[in-house]
């Protein structure tokens, strides 16, 4: 029987190929990198939390999104002709929310920035070659050999679409987006994000393999002025000055990722819904017989709960599942199976031979299994 392989990558993968894109570096620079008002209003929202985490930044950038809501909040009634009233009735001041939405502008760019610095630096074939050729080998003939197969990735950074379309090319892999013309006002090409419109547009070869981002990409937008999901090629992303562009012309476009904090609730928002709810179902009906997990920390509950759900819709999950991570130290190795199985409850426990601390270039083969629904 024709295996079906699944690949779940997250950011274990990227550091693979540079340690810079470890969460703690992509911190650092960019907490170092503030000044003057930005640095002081980064400091202030996070005193509620003991101060700034140089470990995480998606802690620091949760409580950013936190006082971002509550100002859109707030804006939002003194704009009102209520707030207004209410205002002109209590003699109050203006308090100028304006002012914290730009910092909050700029701070989110900024994030962007560091990690577009990054990509410009390692996310290229060079590169690629030279640090994950023998994972590049596999994943491509894994699913080249299949030709039906799914891709998830919780990375925004470009790396797992940049190798599919070196490697296998546009006319054999999807990602739901179609041609739609020039983004307004540049030649720039856009791809608006239309799951329906794929069924019609692309043929059966391109709809066999599916890359699903689960957190977004940088290469993924918010159109707000035509209410749509557009996406960018990923070597115009690679030229930082797109983002620029967007800035300086104002352009509607907001990036559509996920990070900081209630990843659970905005995974159900669109587009990640519809991304979350493709992997839900393959998980829930064993669609997959193969199951590759690479560079996962296994701290994303919503996450967890969908490799929980293959487990039990596959007739011998330890025969289709491989968990690669890079943990040469013995200790480290024991905490990690030990947390895995904390997160990803079996009876008995998941077993030593479906972990592989080796990184992502000594990933293998597994024997596969059979979906429980297969007649």
């Amino acid at each position: 029987m024709a295996q079906v392989p699944a690949f779940l990558f997250a950011n274990g993968l990227s550091m693979a190929l540079s340690p810079n894109f470890g969460l703690r570096t992509i911190t650092k620079r960019f907490i170092d990198g503030l000044s003057g008002v930005d640095k002081a209003f980064l400091d202030a929202i996070s005193k509620s939390r003991g101060g700034l985490s140089f470990d995480d930044f998606e802690e620091n950038f949760a409580l950013v999104e936190f006082a971002y809501d509550g100002l859109k909040r707030y804006r939002g009634f003194m704009n009102s002709k209520v707030g207004k009233q209410f205002l002109k009735t209590f003699n109050l001041k203006d308090p100028k929310l304006a002012t914290h939405e730009k910092i909050i502008d700029r701070l989110y760019r900024g994030y962007i920035s560091q990690i577009l610095d990054i990509i410009h630096g390692n996310v290229h074939q060079d590169s690629i070659r030279a640090k994950l050729q023998p994972f590049v080998d596999f994943f491509v003939s894994k699913l080249k050999s299949a030709g039906h197969g799914f891709v998830f990735t919780l990375n925004y950074d470009l790396l797992v679409e940049t190798i599919l379309l070196e490697y296998l090319g546009t006319e054999h892999f999807t990602d739901f987006c179609h041609p739609s013309g020039k983004l307004s006002g540049t030649t720039i090409d856009k791809f608006d994000f239309n799951p329906r419109r794929t069924e019609e547009w692309f043929t059966e070869a391109t709809k066999g393999i599916q890359l699903h981002h689960l957190h977004g990409s940088l290469s993924l937008f918010y159109d707000t002025d035509r209410d749509r999901v557009t996406k960018l090629r990923s070597g115009d992303i690679e030229i930082e000055e797109i983002y620029q562009t967007i800035h300086d012309q104002a352009l509607p476009l907001i990036p559509a990722i996920i990070t900081g904090g209630g990843k659970s609730k905005k995974i159900t928002q669109y587009p990640f819904d519809y991304y979350y709810r493709s992997m839900k179902d393959v998980c829930d009906f064993g669609d997959a017989t193969q199951l590759f997990i690479v560079g996962y920390s296994f701290r994303d509950d919503h996450i967890n709960d969908l490799i929980q759900r293959w487990t039990g819709s596959v007739q011998d999950y330890k025969k289709g599942l491989l968990i690669t991570d890079f943990k040469p130290d013995l200790d480290r190795q024991k905490e990690f199976r030990t947390f895995v199985r904390s997160q990803i409850r079996k009876r008995p426990q998941i077993p030593d031979s479906c972990f592989e601390f080796g990184g992502a270039n000594e990933i293998h083969d597994t024997a596969g299994t059979k979906s429980k629904h297969q007649k």
